[in-house]
């Protein structure tokens, strides 16, 4: 069932006054794509692509799936540093997944991450249990043991008065043990769907029962960490609860346009202004513009699905051809939106970089470093894209529709 099924009656947020700046730099995986998909769905599109946390004007940083360990060797102990100012200073931060377990310590020697919120997860053990399904995807090293995942795909949960299904894949099961720390939703059933990579009794006996949904304050600011994805736009019910904890933090007035590092507070609910990417094109330049990157992009998506017998590990994590071909799929879909207008923001060398990537893809093997240069050149050219989606979007005249 779709959301607009579930809410006939929902009405857009402006979204004007939310800033949301979403992490796309080495260690995120392509789940953010999905947060800007429902962002954009429920009309948030005040979103800026960031790989650099030094210098993010935002009201929300969202840090979504990926390898912990890839995201802190990109920014380090000083981007860490400005990532708790952010917070302190009055920022929301958005961890799902790789960013929940980023912001929390749950171990006693834990490495230099956020460390924010005090607690403990459920799937970390100096000895895992016996895997059953998809070793590459089961265990990742923390410390002395290892952090384990016993399920993956649909589980339910139990939302303050309600129930919901989210997928998981990875994101842990949090027992907070701080004050200032409130368990929003808890696991509480797995489903038809759900795949078990541990015994059922052994991942019932680990998973249920702990926070799918942490919120936490941490100085003037706030912290919401999710285990499963509700940003995945094919979960209607888990969408809407996220959105409108967004719009709470418009609504409560948190101090915003915090400049992460230096606190340079806008004033409440006002925001940023929104900076436009690209310059406008119309005519026969647009139209040969999009034609050439559609071109080399839908080739793109080709190759990716001819290296179906390679796996690359990137870090601490297995990546597989099929993400490369959902970021080459992603951009295809963007550039057929931007389509329907006669007048776009573009930025000239995109189709060029969208050709080199792909003569790039069409050659690649089993090399694990060339695979994740074309992996981070993907999600620039993905945020690229989008944020010209955005810009062409704010530059639409009244009677026009998104």
């Amino acid at each position: 069932m779709t959301w607009r099924r579930l809410y006939p009656d929902y009405k857009y947020p402006s979204g004007k006054n939310l800033n949301i700046a979403v992490y796309t730099g080495k260690g995120a995986s392509h789940s953010w794509i999905w947060l800007v998909s429902t962002l954009d769905k429920f009309g948030y599109r005040n979103i800026q692509f960031v790989r650099d946390v030094l210098n993010v004007a935002a009201d929300v940083l969202v840090i979504s799936g990926g390898d912990p360990f890839a995201i802190f060797s990109h920014i380090q102990k000083k981007g860490v540093s400005r990532i708790r100012k952010f917070i302190e200073q009055g920022g929301t931060y958005i961890g799902v997944c790789a960013g929940a377990y980023f912001a929390l310590q749950f171990h006693e020697n834990p490495y230099p991450w956020l460390n924010m919120v005090r607690g403990s997860i459920s799937n970390y053990a100096e000895t895992p249990p016996r895997n059953t399904l998809m070793p590459h995807k089961y265990t990742v090293p923390y410390r002395e043991g290892f952090v384990f995942h016993p399920v993956r795909e649909d589980v339910k949960l139990q939302y303050r008065t309600r129930e919901v299904t989210a997928p998981l894949y990875g994101g842990p099961g949090m027992v907070p043990e701080a004050e200032g720390a409130e368990s929003l939703a808890v696991y509480t059933k797995f489903t038809d769907k759900t795949l078990f990579l541990c015994e059922k009794k052994t991942a019932e006996d680990v998973l249920l029962g702990t926070s799918a949904l942490l919120s936490a304050k941490a100085g003037k600011g706030h912290l919401l960490l999710f285990g499963p994805h509700f940003e995945h736009p094919y979960f209607a019910e888990a969408n809407q609860e996220l959105i409108t904890l967004l719009s709470r933090v418009t609504q409560k007035g948190t101090k915003t346009g915090t400049k992460i590092g230096t606190g340079t507070g806008k004033g409440k609910g006002k925001g940023y202004p929104f900076h436009t990417t690209g310059t406008p094109l119309t005519g026969a330049a647009r139209k040969a513009w999009l034609k050439e990157l559609k071109r080399w992009i839908s080739n793109g998506r080709l190759a990716s699905f001819g290296l179906e017998n390679y796996y690359w590990k990137i870090g601490e994590k297995i990546y597989d051809p099929e993400r490369l071909a959902y970021f080459f799929e992603t951009c295809f879909h963007i550039t057929k939106r931007l389509e329907k207008w006669e007048e776009i923001y573009v930025l000239p060398d995109l189709p060029q970089e969208a050709c080199n990537l792909t003569l790039r893809t069409r050659k690649l093997g089993s090399d694990a470093q060339e695979a994740e240069i074309i992996l981070e050149r993907l999600k620039k050219l993905t945020s690229n894209l989008y944020s010209l989606y955005f810009s062409t979007l704010q530059q639409l005249q009244p009677h026009q529709k998104p």
